[in-house]
């Protein structure tokens, strides 16, 4: 389905700054946005990081290589007891023998290689869908900040229709005080008629600068979202066409982020609870060693000795008893897994009862646009007819003001189906996930 809003008086450029700024439409603010703006750079660097991550799981799967050194030098060498009938002595009796040489030096090289560890195998499973989280995350981010260049871009819209509509009455407010100056020094008018269109004019006035305030504080805003410093010029360019409303969207097909993050945290977990059950199997280990010791004696009679050494091995880890803590893990991971199904189900009846409410909201908003917008024509012509008449003194100012209020109460009531127009679309895109969609 297909809504189409244009309204060729909202083709307006505001300026923020020097007539030399940038000029940016809703689809540039956004792009812009999509680079520039700080919590994207946040999400993207995050990626790295887990990309990061994921090369150091995959290190486990490589053999290590570890060095080691030591240095002794004995200032008496320490001895050990040992029967004395051993070296030709009486039986029963023991005596104290100092093996070795004062000074030791011995290398040590080892490689050990994991030839079984399920662990490193869920682990790396574990590792590729943490990648798809940080994306997800990524892009639920720029949806977010999206959502917000587009909702602070509508409410931009708003406020410089409302001005347009207030300068256009300010003007007709000043000619008004101009005829009722005349008819005052003619003495067709009182001076209390002159005061009230004045109180009305200063009013428009106080309006109209609190409205310009909002409309700098909402560039100012756009400059942050799109990571352009404050202190740069922005002109933005107001323009509002072909509002769109898609056809609704089947439950198998929604596209929102949210779910699918929710779904992967779930295949997460799926992998946990595989990676605490494989804590039960033993993991096994190939190691190799190459050792060199030196010995050495100083003085007249030096001695220097090398003494060599290889071997390999295996190594078998068996944790078989760890006082019930994996199952309490897996528990743990088994009631995290019913939270995400509830949290899923929540949230897909949330993206249901937004989109529903979107609708409709959306569907009266476009009845009602058009309506509102003849009924601001309609009173802008009674109330420039009612001031005509007031020159030609056939009418009172009392009716000229309450047509002046009817205009303004029209005009109101067009901005706020204005508002809610606008925010159906970007509700009805959140709720759709198309925000990112062009």
């Amino acid at each position: 389905m297909k809504f189409s809003f244009y309204r060729g008086f909202l083709l307006l450029v505001l300026t923020a700054g020097s007539s030399q700024a940038q000029q940016l439409s809703l689809g540039q603010l956004v792009d812009l946005a999509m680079k520039n703006n700080y919590a994207i750079q946040t999400s993207v660097l995050d990626e790295a990081k887990t990309n990061a991550k994921i090369d150091e799981v995959k290190s486990n799967l490589l053999p290590t290589v570890n060095v080691t050194g030591d240095y002794k030098r004995y200032f008496k060498i320490p001895g050990q007891v040992v029967p004395a009938s051993t070296f030709g002595g009486p039986e029963g009796t023991y005596s104290t023998f100092a093996f070795g040489l004062p000074y030791n030096l011995s290398t040590t090289a080892q490689i050990t290689q994991k030839l079984y560890n399920p662990s490193v195998k869920y682990a790396l499973k574990a590792a590729d869908l943490n990648r798809d989280l940080t994306a997800l995350s990524t892009t639920k981010t720029k949806e977010d900040v999206a959502y917000n260049v587009t909702d602070a871009y509508y409410n931009l819209v708003t406020v410089v229709q409302q001005m347009a509509f207030l300068d256009s009455n300010l003007i007709s407010t000043d000619r008004l005080y101009k005829v009722t100056d005349l008819l005052y020094q003619n003495q067709l008018a009182q001076r209390v008629d002159k005061d009230r269109i004045m109180i009305n004019k200063m009013t428009t006035e106080t309006q109209l600068k609190t409205l310009r305030q909002s409309y700098d504080q909402l560039v100012n805003l756009l400059k942050y979202y799109t990571g352009i410093p404050q202190s740069d010029s922005l002109r933005i360019e107001i323009k509002v066409k072909d509002v769109l409303l898609p056809s609704s969207a089947e439950k198998g097909s929604l596209k929102r982020t949210d779910v699918t993050l929710l779904e992967r945290q779930k295949d997460l977990n799926i992998i946990q609870d595989k990676n605490y059950k494989s804590g039960f199997l033993p993991t096994v280990s190939a190691y190799g060693v190459g050792n060199l010791t030196y010995f050495a004696k100083g003085g007249d009679n030096s001695v220097f000795k090398s003494v060599p050494g290889y071997w390999a091995g295996l190594q078998l880890n068996w944790n078989v008893f760890d006082g019930f803590a994996r199952k309490a893990q897996r528990n743990q991971n088994r009631i995290d897994n019913q939270k995400l199904s509830v949290q899923l189900k929540q949230l897909e009846e949330s993206i249901q009862m937004e989109e529903t409410n979107a609708r409709n909201k959306f569907a009266v908003e476009q009845q009602n646009i058009n309506s509102k917008n003849e009924q601001v024509a309609l009173a802008n012509r009674v109330y420039t007819q009612i001031q005509l008449q007031f020159k030609e003194g056939l009418v009172s100012l009392s009716d000229v003001i309450q047509s002046e209020q009817t205009l303004l109460d029209a005009q109101s009531n067009y901005l706020t189906s204005l508002v809610q127009l606008l925010q159906a679309e970007l509700e009805w895109k959140k709720a759709t996930g198309t925000l990112l969609e062009k």
